[in-house]
């Protein structure tokens, strides 16, 4: 059959009949390793002894296989469903060596008749072989299992299977656990996929929705590369797999959305450029159409892209964590603007790892990141993510900067292009909610910094985690008894406080100390608190000049910090 555009058959088996033939099934040295565990075995244990009580039949997935090339023996390649194939195998194992200990006296010779499933004899040469053959890392292993020299291994995933297996079936009796392996083989069915070639086979991935670990962007990407290296004699096998477990030692501990690196480093680099947006989506066919062609017309190898993606790995988790140093008498500098112009935007990191890696003046880099800080700040106030935050955007400006004689005049016509009218920019900042987040920190710090300290000593934000966003009349004042004065400060519905609660103007900063002192009180006790116990000046401003607190004075405020914020984001300013 065709399915979702892809060159495929799919056919329902049982167990034995994937495993019965004369095919030999391989999975791809290019493969990641086994990784199944306790819960996975577990759960195929019980899947498969509930049907030795009460249950007719479980399927337990799909299957992807191809046909193998020019070998001593037919095979298929197994593309998908190594981690359930393999477990069954160690499963099969288990059982038919408590039948070698134990069955002598047995009616049926069961340990030979799982043995016929697991071993294959070449038509040709008579020569014996395994029905499953793992990747070169894990298959010496696993020859030993189904050799039946389990003690033979020291350390492997693959006989920590067995033992466990092991241990459920020693618990067992010789009558159960002969019902055990025939429903195993015969009750338990898969589908298994037959593709034409890897790509499809790759491609069908994502389509998928089996049990166990799944392929993400990333395992898709390492397989694709992994294979190319394996296949192709000029290329160093060896290094490539070095370099990719360099790259991923770099940015595993500090991603948890791993992808987000390789899609934004192929946006980022100049050779070869891409020509659109490269989102998780589309990762796995960029990274083949690479392969595929791209990288030969732009004579480069595969060893020298991967070298590059590792130095680019370390530029972008330092870009992430807001620690460049690559301009060491900038770095304090640098560093807080490569973090603002990352807030609520991490698409933004495209560019900036253009930046980071080819400019080479550090006045210029500075320059760069306060353009980018204007755009991201006011577009983020505005609302106008879905024109300036996708990837294809920033793919874009990184192919555009390549081409200007002028890079950072160019970064200012965009951003001056893509950010909305001081007007606008006003009327979204009275209006809006402002959400408890570093975003709204980062605002009222500037605010604070730009503003109120400039006649005047105050405090900055250093560390966010110790400073708190004061809601000056409490979020909660119409629902918690503690807060019935502020009723009638406030002299409205709750349906209209609601609206204007988390405006800019009932916002400022206090140290989460003081915070946790001024939440409670009244508005004068507020006022108190503003004026003599924190060093934040926005604070002591609104004890200084408002009496009263209410809707009003949230509207009036909320007006006075949209025009410093229109000052302060201006691009004339930079």
């Amino acid at each position: 059959m065709s399915s979702m555009g892809f060159n495929l058959s799919a056919d329902d088996h049982n167990v034995g009949e994937v495993l019965e033939g004369s095919k030999q099934i391989r999975v791809p040295d290019y493969q990641r390793e086994y990784s199944w565990g306790k819960d996975q075995w577990s759960e195929l244990w019980d899947d498969v002894y509930a049907l030795t009580q009460d249950r007719n039949n479980h399927f337990l997935g799909s299957v992807v296989v191809i046909e193998g090339q020019g070998d001593d023996i037919k095979h298929l390649e197994l593309v998908d469903g190594q981690q359930r194939i393999t477990t069954i195998c160690i499963l099969l194992c288990a059982i038919r060596d408590r039948f070698e200990e134990d069955g002598e006296d047995y009616d049926d010779d069961v340990a030979s008749l799982i043995d016929e499933i697991l071993w294959i004899t070449s038509q040709r040469t008579r020569k014996e072989y395994q029905k499953v053959r793992l990747n070169e890392y894990n298959n010496p292993y696993f020859r030993h299992i189904l050799e039946g020299e389990a003690d033979e291994i020291e350390d492997s995933q693959v006989k920590d299977a067995y033992e466990y297996y092991r241990e459920k079936i020693d618990e067992k009796t010789l009558e159960r656990l002969d019902n055990v392996w025939i429903e195993l083989i015969e009750s338990i069915s898969m589908v298994q996929i037959e593709c034409s070639s890897e790509v499809s086979a790759f491609r069908l991935f994502e389509s998928l929705n089996d049990k166990g670990l799944d392929l993400g962007s990333v395992d898709l990407v390492k397989n694709r590369i992994f294979m190319e290296a394996n296949q192709d004699e000029d290329i160093d096998e060896d290094r490539v797999k070095e370099i990719w477990e360099d790259i991923l030692s770099v940015i595993r501990p500090e991603l948890t959305q791993q992808y987000r690196f390789f899609c934004h480093y192929f946006m980022s680099i100049q050779e070869p450029e891409a020509t659109d947006n490269v989102s998780k989506r589309k990762l796995y066919d960029y990274v083949n159409e690479l392969l595929e062609g791209r990288l030969q017309a732009h004579d480069m190898s595969l060893e020298e892209l991967l070298e590059d993606m590792y130095g680019k790995s370390k530029v972008y988790v330092n870009i992430k964590n807001g620690e460049v140093k690559k301009f060491r008498k900038y770095t304090n500098d640098l560093n807080e603007k490569i973090e603002s112009t990352q807030l609520k935007n991490k698409r933004i990191r495209t560019l900036l790892l253009r930046i980071i890696t080819e400019y080479d003046d550090a006045d210029d880099v500075l320059e760069a990141l306060y353009i980018l800080e204007v755009l991201n700040i006011r577009n983020k106030i505005a609302g106008r993510n879905s024109n300036t935050s996708r990837d294809r955007f920033w793919c874009r400006a990184c192919t555009m900067l390549t081409k200007q004689d002028n890079q950072n005049e160019y970064l200012r016509r965009l951003a001056e292009q893509r950010s909305p009218s001081d007007t606008v920019l006003r009327e979204r900042m009275v209006n809006r909610e402002f959400k408890n987040n570093d975003f709204t920190k980062y605002v009222l710090d500037r605010i604070e910094e730009e503003y109120y300290m400039r006649s005047s000593r105050g405090k900055g934000v250093n560390d966010r985690s110790k400073v708190d966003i004061e809601h000056i009349a409490p979020q909660s004042a119409f629902t918690a008894d503690k807060y019935s004065e502020w009723k009638r400060y406030l002299n409205c519905t709750e349906e209209e406080f609601e609206e204007y609660k988390k405006r800019i103007g009932n916002l400022t900063l206090l140290e989460d100390r003081v915070n946790q002192s001024a939440s409670d009180n009244p508005f004068e006790q507020k006022c108190r608190i503003y004026s003599h116990k924190t060093e934040f000046k926005m604070a002591e401003a609104v004890a200084d000049n408002y009496n009263e607190w209410g809707i009003e004075q949230i509207v009036e405020r909320s007006e006075e910090l949209a025009d410093i914020v229109n000052e302060i984001w201006c691009m004339e300013n930079v």
